[in-house]
Order: structure tokens, then sequence, then C-alpha cells
């Protein structure tokens, strides 16, 4: 009886920790390039803690790949309450179209009971001789 008692907490007790505790959702992901409007894909990063990070790719089309690398931390202020319960998402943004590549970083703080979610609008700029391949990308994000 000991043993079934035992065995069962412990299910229940690995099930629990397995979950993820804050997922990221990004979703209505989609890149403008030129006049060709591309949609990507919905993806959800989970973490294993409140804080940690994690990659999704978010587009894969034609000769376009975008991969998202999120963080997600929070501040130990102890002089400004405000500051204290902020959340930090830092998304690093890889963009490869056909041979060129371009990066970029961005960071998102939310403070006490605001709404964890946004929207983010980036624009990359690819030199092919004299002329130039402007790439928007834009999405949705939340933490949860």
């Amino acid at each position: 009886m000991r043993n079934r008692i035992f065995f069962s907490a412990l299910a229940l007790a690995t099930a629990c920790l397995s979950q993820a505790q804050t997922k990221i959702n990004i979703t209505a992901v989609q890149a403008q390039d030129g006049d060709h409007q591309v949609q990507g894909t919905d993806a959800v990063i989970e973490l294993n803690h409140a804080e940690g990070s994690g990659n999704a790719y978010i587009l894969n089309a034609g000769d376009l790949v975008v991969k998202l690398g999120a963080k997600v931390t929070t501040q130990n202020v102890k002089r400004s309450s405000l500051k204290d319960s902020a959340v930090n998402l830092v998304m690093d943004i890889a963009m490869k179209a056909g041979r060129d590549k371009d990066s970029k970083h961005v960071e998102k703080i939310f403070y006490m009971d605001q709404k964890r979610s946004g929207t983010v609008t980036q624009r990359f700029n690819f030199k092919q001789g004299i002329n130039m391949r402007t790439i928007t990308l834009s999405f949705n994000v939340a933490v949860e």
C-alpha cells in the first residue's frame, strides 16, 4: 500500500514539474518583401521555469528563414516596487534572405499589472549591388 501511494505521489510530482511555467506565444507572423506578403507560422516557446530562454522558427518560405530566440527575466530591485515587479522579454531575431543574413535585438519590459503582450515590427535591409531589398517583419508576442 505504501509503495502504491509513494509511486502515485511521485508520478503526480513529475507531471506537475514537467509542465512549463512560462510560455511565450508568437502569433500573426507576416513578412512584407517588396510587393509580396508572406505568412509565417505561429509558435509557442515553453520555458521550464518562470525565467529562461528558448528558440523557434517563425518563418520559412522560399529564401526567407527567420529564427527567434527569446529570453524572459525578472528584476530584483529593492528600492523600487515598480521595477521589482517588471518582466523583461529579450528577443534576438535572425533573418536569412537568400545568401544575406541580418539580426535584430529587441527588448520589451512589462511593468506591474501591465498586459504582457505587444506587437514587434522590424525592418531588415539587404544591399544587392545598387539595389536595396527591404523586408518588414511583424508579429504579436505574449508572455503567459
